[in-house]
């Protein structure tokens, strides 16, 4: 598996429309590069909209906020690639990446310019922009490290 590191929601959108250009790509994961595409969306979404299930509070003020430092603090993040987000629909697996790729890029340009208050993180809690922004980065990247380009 090949480490990816981004620092910003910019920074991973060069990142996309570099495979945007790519006719094929291949999924060394459990999941095709489409469900991985959709699933970053979801979460950028869900800091806008509101996660659909939460840990409890308790939760996201000790563990979830050690976890969260860790990750800001080290610079990337490390996670189990296959688990969805609690309380999300089922993404499906689609051969054509393109599509979830579009929403997910449409994801982050939302998310750039909004300018209201976010949403809790459903395992973190509040979270600052600039803290998602970073966080929303190494979540993409820690996915992207099991994406490759075929032609």
């Amino acid at each position: 598996m090949k480490v990816i590191r981004l620092d910003s929601l910019e920074s991973a959108l060069v990142e996309l429309k570099k495979l945007s250009l790519a006719k094929e790509l291949k999924s060394n994961g459990k999941w095709e590069a489409n469900r991985v595409f959709l699933h970053c969306a979801q979460s950028i979404d869900y800091s806008i909209s509101g996660y659909p299930k939460n840990k409890p509070i308790l939760i996201q003020k000790t563990i979830g906020r050690l976890v969260l430092n860790k990750f800001l603090s080290q610079g990337y993040m490390s996670h189990n690639l296959s688990d969805p987000i609690p309380g999300a629909p089922i993404l499906e697996s689609q051969k054509d990446f393109h599509p979830a790729l579009d929403t997910l890029i449409s994801s982050i340009d939302r998310f750039l310019q909004w300018d209201k208050k976010l949403s809790p993180h459903f395992v973190y809690g509040d979270v600052e922009k600039k803290d998602y922004n970073r966080i929303h980065a190494m979540h993409i990247a820690d996915h992207l490290s099991e994406i490759d380009i075929l032609s």
